[in-house]
């Protein structure tokens, strides 16, 4: 018997349910020892290491987030099945002004952040930081795990841990032993309210209004031949 091609798509739009055969895809991968296969697959080849972003952990994922890691998925399987084995590693940036502004925002604070750690204490703040990423990581895994991403969550690194902290002053005084580091000026811009320096994307994302600053600058020669600006 011929089934018209009208009736094929007809009877596969009535069979198809794509929350059902997502609920199957998953059940699967997660009773399957998927790492022992690929460390199988892959063994005896060279390794090529991939650092995650990382990501920061001041709120939940947005759309642009979930299609990076897509991305960034699809390049790992594809050099897997060729034969490259991939150390798809995650990470978490957990500090910084990002996610001390939303430490603040859940504790209620709002204005400058001198007088707020008169309030409650700096053990506070960074005690309210460490449960914020902790809380959002959790949404974060929940989303990748949705999107079928295979990295390695369970070695990842988060940013305010002392190993990853050790071990940034370790590179840094291999740097300076080598001669790699200098001293130098440059100008930022600063935020009187947050007490620190902006980075330019951050300067960059709106809300600050140019205003003319009335201050004088000259440089002056001082009686030992230097010069002072004042």
């Amino acid at each position: 018997m011929t089934i018209k091609l009208e009736d094929k798509r007809k009877w596969i739009d009535q069979l198809y349910d794509p929350r059902k055969i997502e609920s199957v895809v998953r059940d699967f991968y997660e009773r399957i020892d998927l790492n022992r296969f690929v460390s199988d697959y892959l063994k005896g080849k060279d390794r090529v290491g991939f650092v995650e972003g990382p990501p920061t952990l001041n709120n939940q994922p947005h759309l642009g987030h979930v299609r990076g890691r897509i991305m960034k998925d699809i390049w790992y399987r594809h050099n897997t099945l060729r034969g490259k084995k991939i150390i798809f590693r995650g990470g978490w940036d957990t500090q910084g002004l990002p996610v001390e502004l939303e430490a603040e925002k859940e504790l209620g604070l709002t204005g400058n952040k001198w007088e707020n750690l008169k309030k409650i204490g700096e053990e506070a703040l960074v005690k309210a930081c460490k449960e914020l990423v902790e809380k959002y990581k959790g949404f974060w895994l929940a989303a990748d795990s949705l999107i079928g991403l295979y990295m390695d969550q369970k070695n990842a690194y988060m940013t305010y841990l002392d190993s990853y902290i050790e071990r940034e002053w370790k590179y840094l005084e291999s740097a300076w032993k080598k001669g790699l580091l200098g001293e130098g000026f440059k100008v930022v811009p600063y935020c009187p309210s947050c007490q620190t320096a902006l980075s330019h994307a951050e300067l960059n994302l709106g809300g600050y209004e140019k205003l003319e600053d009335p201050s004088l600058y000259y440089k002056v020669e001082c009686e030992d031949g230097s010069f002072l600006v004042v």
